[in-house]
């Protein structure tokens, strides 16, 4: 990625997911407009396709947007996507990841395809060490799958490129959405097991895949409440461990202060979901960006 390219990125970015309506989604990209320069929009089974959710923003806004992070299994359909956002050019970014039970050597196929057909900054997504060694060697930049700033120092030093993010579940506590920011934090920590073995984290994993994880956000989805749920009592257990280590959380003052820490490793900062589900989100992101202004 060229400096100029990071500079456009800004230091801090909120990711918006494609679950909700075209103009809730409109509405909910208007109110960062201003705040920051990019908007990250991710593709899950469990959401509309990303291409749809970035013109809606590219129309409407003049926001970036950041694709993180999209499949490598689906290379050839994402480049036929992407070249329909030509005329987006300088705006847009490129996140391609091996997805669940890829292979990195498809990861990195990709990157290379996609940085020879399209003129959009491709980078790389990782959470172990593998994936961020190899994929940081070829891409244009690295969204790391972490957050916490004792696993983005970690994977810092795993990487080749010269722009790292750190990318991960995000939200000011407390708020109605803790619960879907555990699951995203389980979420995440299923990403690389080679990961786990090497942070000794394995233990309590084994111990969180015995819950049903889908099913848990299936019924968030329809806004149920999921306090006596067998399985989420279970993950309860592990709140703190899983609120520390898998996302950027706690009262604003504390999400300051750790955007700040991580901004000393990294390059940039991406608030993921659940952030931007909170009715308040934009306010909150102003009164967080000026916290963290007194500090970097």
């Amino acid at each position: 990625m060229t400096s100029g390219s990071s500079l456009r990125i800004g230091r801090v970015s909120v990711n918006i997911n494609g679950d909700f309506e075209d103009d809730v989604l409109i509405e909910k990209a208007k109110r960062v407009e201003g705040r920051v320069d990019t908007v990250w929009v991710g593709e899950s089974d469990f959401f509309r396709s990303p291409f749809h959710v970035a013109r809606l923003i590219l129309e409407n806004t003049n926001l970036n947007v950041g694709f993180g992070i999209l499949r490598a299994g689906g290379c050839e359909r994402a480049l036929q996507s992407l070249k329909e956002l030509l005329g987006y050019e300088g705006r847009v970014f490129v996140g391609i990841a091996a997805g669940d039970g890829g292979r990195i050597s498809h990861a990195l196929e990709c990157i290379r395809l996609l940085k020879e057909k399209l003129p959009f900054p491709v980078l790389g997504g990782g959470t172990g060490r593998r994936s961020i060694d190899r994929l940081s060697r070829v891409a244009d930049g690295m969204l790391l799958n972490h957050v916490s700033p004792q696993h983005v120092r970690w994977a810092v030093g795993m990487s080749s490129s010269r722009f790292n993010a750190a990318y991960g579940p995000a939200l000011i506590l407390p708020s109605e959405f803790e619960q879907d920011l555990l699951l995203a934090a389980v979420l995440v920590m299923g990403s690389s097991v080679g990961f786990l073995r090497e942070m000794g984290y394995l233990s309590v994993y084994d111990e969180l895949k015995r819950i049903d994880l889908m099913s848990l956000i299936e019924r968030r989805q329809k806004g149920e409440d999921l306090s006596d749920v067998q399985d989420y009592r279970l993950l309860m257990r592990y709140k703190s461990f899983l609120l520390d280590r898998f996302t950027l959380s706690g009262d604003l003052q504390t999400v300051a202060d750790k955007i700040a820490e991580l901004l000393k490793v990294c390059d940039h900062v991406v608030l993921g979901d659940p952030f931007f589900r909170d009715e308040n989100f934009h306010r909150k992101l102003a009164d967080l960006l000026k916290e963290l202004k007194k500090r970097i």
